[in-house]
């Protein structure tokens, strides 16, 4: 068994500095340049206080380990914005659409202006990806993947303007292949905190112990490249029960790998979910069973070795 040293090691966040300037950076640039590219090129009004930008993935979640490199960076269209109203009532569906009015200002022209702006601020290349933007790296920024998206609202109740509830999501397109893309970034920040602040930091803690366990077993080439992603070896750890999260670093490893082979065998497995709320974990989208399983096996086999 890996020792308690070892996993308490693996347990803490690394400092991180670089990027925190790399999003300073990104947001200087829209404040500087979004406003001027739009009306340039589409004889369209946004001001950079029409987008929201923050950070996703690990970095915003705390559950960054020294591996990591490359910052996610969403720049999120508020002006304009998508939604589904599938979950509304046919009344509510009719005032949703007498309510607002359509924008000609779309996704890909929104993309390609933020494109336009990173180049003119960082006066480099930037390359333009099927779903993000790639900043590279120098001294004092880390590689960004800057996604632009528009706000998706995913709408549980409307009303009236005034009186109308939804989960709030983003909204992008693969530029390659035209298909659409719906994450809940902030549900998923927002629910994996709260599960932390019930296991009194444990949560996060043993997020990154998995994922340095991933690192190290990538390095022995126990499991393939990319079979099991950081996000969703998160949403694996994130569907534990609560009460698993007490004792030692070791007595928690224990546990997880025993309930998820229990959850394994009683097929209870097929039913996590996302920490977002939204989707499940194990769909043609996310992640499929197979290398799930392959993920397990290799992390319990590093457990007992």
């Amino acid at each position: 068994m890996i020792t308690e040293q070892q996993l308490s090691t693996w347990a803490n966040v690394p400092v991180a500095t670089r990027y925190i300037h790399t999003h300073k950076q990104i947001r200087e640039a829209l404040d500087k340049y979004i406003s001027h590219v739009v009306s340039k090129n589409h004889n369209y009004s946004i001001e950079s206080s029409d987008c929201e930008i923050y950070l996703q993935g690990s970095y915003a979640n705390s559950t960054n380990i020294k591996v990591d490199s490359d910052v996610d960076v969403v720049i999120q269209l508020e002006k304009s914005f998508s939604y589904d109203i599938n979950h509304l009532s046919e009344i509510e569906k009719e005032v949703f659409k007498i309510s607002y009015d359509s924008s000609e200002y779309d996704f890909h022209k929104f993309k390609k202006d933020v494109h336009e702006v990173l180049e003119m601020y960082f006066d480099t290349s930037i390359k333009f990806d099927n779903k993000s933007l790639k900043v590279p790296a120098n001294t004092y920024r880390v590689n960004a993947d800057v996604v632009p998206a528009f706000k998706h609202k995913k709408y549980e109740r409307f009303i009236s303007l005034n009186n109308k509830s939804y989960i709030p999501g983003i909204k992008l397109f693969n530029s390659g292949t035209r298909e659409v893309i719906i994450n809940y970034p902030k549900e998923h920040l927002k629910n994996c905190s709260s599960l932390n602040d019930r296991t009194n930091g444990k949560f996060k803690s043993v997020v990154r112990i998995f994922k340095n366990m991933k690192k190290k077993l990538l390095q022995d080439m126990k499991i393939e490249k990319d079979s099991a992603p950081s996000y969703f070896v998160e949403n694996l750890v994130y569907n534990s029960p609560i009460e698993i999260f007490n004792g030692s670093y070791q007595d928690m490893l224990i546990k997880i790998i025993r309930n998820w082979s229990n959850d394994i065998k009683n097929e209870n497995i097929k039913n996590y979910e996302c920490a977002n709320g939204q989707d499940m974990l194990f769909s043609d989208k996310m992640w499929d069973l197979e290398n799930t399983y392959k993920f397990i096996i290799a992390i319990a086999d590093f457990c007992n070795d």
